[in-house]
């Protein structure tokens, strides 16, 4: 990964500071800022990313990217409206400032069409896999939970309510699709440092630790033991069954229910383990340092399009041996859920 040299950093500083000092001479004007010049101005004032690595920001262009967008019950696509959330419109404008000062002045057109890439995936088969599956079914206005697989699987599930609670160390396998394939043992961080870069400093001390640094930000991993996983999500989203290929789905009706009955399997066997149940809590690797206390129920803010409800169990103890999936059976979900499959 190519780093970033002091007089890079120089370079763009001086044009971030034109543009700061524009926004704020624009404030004092009639009329004053837009919304998206607010935005531009906060990333102007703290540029967190302007001593990071060219390929860095574009990974991060494409975690953006795909939250910014989403797959409507009718197969369109369109951007998140603001009243339920403007959190990604905030930090892409913030990108949009940060590519203004690198090569080009913009993302390059092969950062763009690798984001796009997987929102083409949607419409490769004509209309999106998820828009058929659920074609006709009237969704419940009550809360609910939704579990995404393969038929074969789902199937067995519904009727008999046999499943597979997968320990997290499993999802770090790189046969997996790029949705369901993540670090689920360890949450990285990124800590700017563009400004010590300047001053001639090469550390951090970072609770009471030396962090040194090249030409780069620090990278600070938190790393923890291996743990048990169930991922549901908290409601239809049309772009799930393409992104696990998946050809069915269980619609839980009582999530409660479900809950109670998957947390008692499991407890009957691990007696002593701590369940831990609730939405995944998506964090910022540059911003967010103090959003999550339990590592288990957390995320990289790339996956937040899926809106995760997991449940966990966490070992009492230190691990002495690698932790392999559990196979549980809480009875037939008939009466409290629905299960739905792509037409044959």
């Amino acid at each position: 990964m190519a780093k970033v040299t002091v007089d890079q950093i120089r370079q763009r500083l001086d044009a971030i500071d034109g543009r700061r000092r524009h926004y704020e001479q624009k404030s004092r004007e009639p009329g004053r800022l837009r919304l998206h010049e607010v935005w531009r101005h906060t990333y102007l004032a703290h540029p967190y990313l302007l001593g990071a690595p060219d390929e860095r920001v574009a990974e991060r262009f494409k975690s953006i990217f795909m939250n910014v967008n989403e797959l409507s019950g009718e197969g369109k696509l369109s951007l998140v409206p603001m009243e339920v959330t403007d959190e990604y419109m905030q930090v892409f404008t913030h990108l949009l400032e940060e590519y203004g000062t690198r090569r080009n002045g913009h993302p390059p057109d092969e950062v763009i069409a690798e984001a796009r890439l997987p929102l083409l995936k949607y419409f490769e088969d004509g209309t999106p896999l998820g828009v058929r599956m659920f074609e006709g079914y009237d969704l419940p206005n009550t809360p609910i939970l939704v579990k995404y697989g393969q038929r074969q699987f789902m199937e067995p599930m519904f009727e008999r309510g046999e499943l597979r609670v997968a320990n997290a160390g499993l999802y770090n396998d790189a046969g997996f699709l790029d949705a369901v394939r993540d670090d689920e043992t360890s949450r990285t961080f990124f800590i700017p440092t563009f400004r010590e870069r300047l001053a001639g400093e090469t550390h951090l001390e970072i609770a009471g630790h030396r962090q040194p640094f090249d030409d780069d930000d620090i990278v600070l991993p938190l790393v923890f033991d291996d743990y048990f996983l169930f991922s549901l999500c908290e409601h239809v989203h049309y772009r799930m069954p393409t992104d696990f290929r998946a050809d069915a789905a269980i619609v839980i009706r009582d999530p409660e229910l479900f809950k109670q009955r998957l947390i008692s399997a499991f407890l009957a066997r691990h007696s002593d383990w701590k369940p831990m149940a609730g939405s995944v809590i998506y964090y910022d690797p540059y911003r967010d340092y103090t959003k999550f206390r339990v590592p288990e129920m957390a995320k990289h803010f790339g996956y937040a399009y899926q809106k995760e409800v997991r449940i966990v169990f966490r070992s009492p103890r230190k691990l002495l041996s690698p932790l392999e999936p559990v196979n549980l059976t809480i009875g037939p979900m008939k009466d409290y859920a629905d299960l739905v499959a792509v037409p044959r």
